[in-house]
């Protein structure tokens, strides 16, 4: 039985979590809150429990990601996610033997899909072990060479000109 993928999921739980700002108590989409939020009508401040669509980061990071065939492709290594909290993409790293000479890749979040087997969570990429070789290495923001236009955080900051 395949389930849901979750990037429908979520825009699910964000449209609704949308509404109950608006309404005046939260329902159970959340996990259970506590009685003082619930009186306000406010947006939950604690969430007390996993739903059944969500997966927590700790189990997805050091999965096994499989290809259309059940082939390994690789494992995840990190996620990447954005400021409003939304995963953007899993880095894969691929390739190697035993982590030497593997090299990240990132791939949308919205293209694996999550399912949970047995009570845990199993990642398909629709991707071949070639595509996943020869796709561009993943770089992270402070690693990244300076002539790509990003920021060197390192670099002391320039004194203001003097008169």
């Amino acid at each position: 039985m395949k389930m849901m993928p979750i990037y429908a999921a979520t825009a699910a739980v964000l449209l609704s979590t949308t509404a109950m700002a608006q309404t005046a108590a939260p329902t159970g989409t959340m996990g259970a809150t506590t009685s003082a939020t619930a009186a306000t009508g406010m947006a939950p401040t604690f969430v007390t429990r996993q739903m059944a669509d969500q997966h927590m980061a700790s189990n997805l990071i050091g999965s096994a990601v499989r290809g259309p065939a059940d082939e390994n492709l690789g494992d995840i290594n990190d996620l990447l996610i954005d400021r409003s909290g939304n995963v953007a993409a899993v880095v894969i790293g691929v390739g190697g033997f035993l982590g030497i000479g593997e090299k990240d890749v990132a791939v949308p979040f919205q293209s694996v899909e999550v399912t949970r087997v047995d009570g845990k969570d199993r990642l398909v990429l629709r991707k071949t072990k070639d595509e996943l070789k020869n796709a561009p290495t993943f770089t992270e923001a402070d690693k990244a060479p300076a002539s790509t236009g990003s920021v060197n955080t390192n670099r002391p900051a320039t004194p203001p000109a003097t008169r």
